[in-house]
């Protein structure tokens, strides 16, 4: 039975299948076949079309991994040739990830034939003449070294851009709302889909949820963004959560991390597109959204019952306080906060404190706060000036390593480096960590403006407890429902998003009785 040869295309990009790859390599089959007078099996014609050898998918998932198969099933029989360019097209990977591959093909008797040179590498041809292992492992150094070259090259490049990215755009992808000129190389925003993103950010501020601003939209027939027919709640959160929205792009590269492709961010670029939300209104959606109530599938949104919701803290722990309803809720229970820790049994003091006199104080007397609210404590000042003097000289001592390393990279050196660059990074989430507590939205202006806010939502005549609860959101870290005075009067302290503290006092009826 004459043995049949079969034809591997690899091109490592798509645009090379329109271009010169594909042709070559299809007409050095065809010449190689009719020379030897040997079948070329187009039906089992495999390709991979910019699919990868350097990290080894084609040889896992591409057509090459279909044609290893084939070769353990029986269908590509011992004896057959498998025509390849050169070796480099079978696998660029780690040479030691490539020669088990290499073996497999060769050992189950397919003699692999490179068109290039001509040579065919056979089991007989490895067993009896050694060297020609080590020349075909040498060629795989090779490829693989190119591939890793390139990848270098690459990164390089990109890196080089994300430098330049405050000045010059990357590409010419961006946001939704954002147009790219391309005659300028300068982004602009699209007004009218600008005006929509405020909006949702308003909204949000507003205490309207995620359905419910989609259902408007719908409604209203706002257009859509792209090509979409309708607005749904996950493009609504994806716009709400896209720093893009402050004129801020996130960049990515690609880790190739146990054989898959993950996009890692890196550092945020401040200014590269127009923002569209001032942002105040950005930092306070953000605070938000851990606090915003999802409905159950299929289900209405359950009224807020807690002006507090994840905002009142236990003062003996510190922990979270939830809101419990005693007796039978239907005969009128009476809601309570309690610790959740000590309502989990996991410890600290059960001690219910009645949400309505709570409440009560906050909405009768949170004007006397709002009246004034404090200055910014020097103590936060100071922490972020001693965080950013530590990041400094982390920076100043990467610097210096990296200059000593050029010069002599000896192994000490560049473990220094290492812990050094850790040790920056670790400075570098630190003072991000705490600037984020010193937005705009926590300017003395921006303050008043929403206490403010939150005083006259406190005076309406029907509470909108959804609203409320957001602006205390936006004004306050958290709120400690401090009992442990007694027997005095209980107080609420309230931790401003800027880090001071504000106290009111409050009795409760508990209390009262207690004293009578």
């Amino acid at each position: 039975m004459q043995p049949k040869a079969y034809s591997y295309l690899r091109f490592s990009t798509p645009e090379q299948a329109t271009g010169d790859s594909s042709r070559r390599q299809i007409e050095a089959a065809e010449r190689w076949a009719a020379k030897n007078e040997m079948t070329l099996d187009t039906s089992l014609r495999m390709e991979d079309r910019g699919v990868s050898a350097f990290r080894g998918k084609n040889a896992r998932t591409g057509a090459l991994g279909a044609f290893l198969a084939a070769v353990d099933d029986g269908v590509v029989t011992e004896g057959s040739y498998l025509l390849v360019e050169n070796l480099d097209r079978v696998s660029r990977a780690d040479p030691w990830d490539a020669l088990p591959v290499f073996q497999q093909i060769i050992n189950a008797g397919v003699i692999i034939v490179t068109l290039m040179d001509g040579r065919a590498y056979s089991r007989e041809m490895m067993r009896t003449n050694p060297m020609v292992i080590l020349e075909s492992l040498f060629v795989m150094v090779r490829a693989n070294q190119e591939s890793a070259t390139k990848a270098r090259r690459v990164s390089a490049a990109w890196d080089g851009k994300r430098a330049n990215a405050a000045t010059r755009p990357l590409t010419s992808v961006c946001p939704a709302w954002v147009t790219l000129d391309k005659a300028t190389r300068t982004f602009s925003l699209i007004p009218e889909r600008a005006e929509v993103v405020k909006r949702i950010f308003a909204m949000t501020l507003a205490g309207v949820g995620l359905d419910s601003i989609a259902v408007r939209f719908n409604v209203e027939e706002v257009p859509c963004f792209g090509d979409a027919q309708r607005w749904h709640r996950s493009y609504v959160k994806k716009i709400r959560e896209n720093p893009a929205v402050i004129g801020t792009m996130v960049p990515h590269k690609l880790d190739h991390t146990g054989g898959k492709r993950v996009r890692v961010p890196l550092d945020p670029v401040p200014g590269y597109y127009p923002a569209a939300v001032d942002a105040a209104s950005w930092e306070a959606v953000q605070a938000l959204r851990t606090g915003l109530r999802a409905p159950r599938s299929g289900s209405k949104p359950a009224p807020l019952g807690n002006l507090l919701a994840s905002l009142a803290r236990c003062p003996k722990c510190e922990g979270s306080m939830t809101r419990v309803t005693k007796g039978n809720s239907l005969k009128g229970g009476r809601p309570y906060l309690i610790c959740a820790k000590a309502k989990a049994g996991a410890g600290c003091t059960y001690r219910a404190v009645p949400m309505d006199d709570v409440e009560r104080a906050i909405v009768d007397r949170f004007w006397i706060i709002a009246k004034t609210p404090p200055a910014d404590p020097d103590a936060q000042g100071d922490q972020l000036r001693a965080l950013q003097a530590a990041l400094e000289a982390a920076e100043t001592g990467v610097e210096k390593l990296t200059s000593a390393i050029t010069l002599d990279p000896l192994p000490s050196l560049v473990a220094k480096l290492r812990h050094v660059e850790a040790e920056r990074d670790q400075a570098r989430a630190a003072l991000d960590a705490a600037a984020k507590t010193r937005v705009a939205a926590s300017t003395p202006m921006e303050r008043n403006r929403r206490a403010a806010e939150l005083v006259v939502a406190l005076e309406a005549e029907t509470l909108n407890r959804e609203q409320i609860n957001s602006l205390l959101r936006q004004c306050f870290s958290y709120i400690t429902v401090d009992y442990t005075s007694d027997p005095g009067p209980a107080a609420l302290i309230f931790a401003w998003k800027h880090g001071a503290l504000s106290m009111l006092p409050f009795e409760t009826r508990d209390r009262a009785r207690k004293a009578a």
